[in-house]
């Protein structure tokens, strides 16, 4: 059965196997093309902080480790000793690490939606170590 409209003929048989095909070809492609307010069903906060030693003088190079939510972040102070990351929203826990000084860590802290959660990370320089020669000549060793 052919349909003629100007002069273009269109088979009515096949109609409808090619308006499902289309329908078909039409829902894959809108599956995979992100929604426009996708990106608001999981809602970020940022983390923005300093790093500085006891007088105040900044640690570039720290390393910020940010733990939270099944995941792991990690991040290095600029060279002003500052770091900034975005997170999604949730509760975290940060650990800083640098060359010479002591681990430092936070408590739990919450990242809420466009909320900005600010932190001034102070180091403890960490204290020398005390290397102790081996001995291994015997007669070195006092006689008890």
């Amino acid at each position: 059965m052919l349909l003629r409209l100007g002069q273009n003929t269109y088979n009515l048989l096949l109609m409808p196997r090619y308006s499902s095909f289309v329908l078909i070809i039409a829902l894959i492609a809108a599956s995979l093309t992100p929604v426009a307010g996708h990106a608001s069903l999981k809602q970020s906060g940022k983390i923005k902080g300093r790093v500085v030693d006891v007088l105040n003088a900044r640690i570039p190079r720290a390393e910020v480790l940010i733990i939270g939510e099944g995941l792991r972040w990690r991040t290095i102070t600029d060279s002003e000793g500052e770091f900034a990351m975005s997170l999604p929203v949730g509760e975290y826990q940060l650990s800083v690490e640098a060359k010479h000084f002591r681990r430092s860590a936070s408590q739990k802290f919450q990242i809420k939606a466009g909320k900005t959660q600010r932190f001034n990370i102070e180091m403890q320089v960490k204290e020398p170590e005390m290397l102790v020669p081996a001995v291994s000549d015997p007669q070195l060793i006092p006689n008890v």
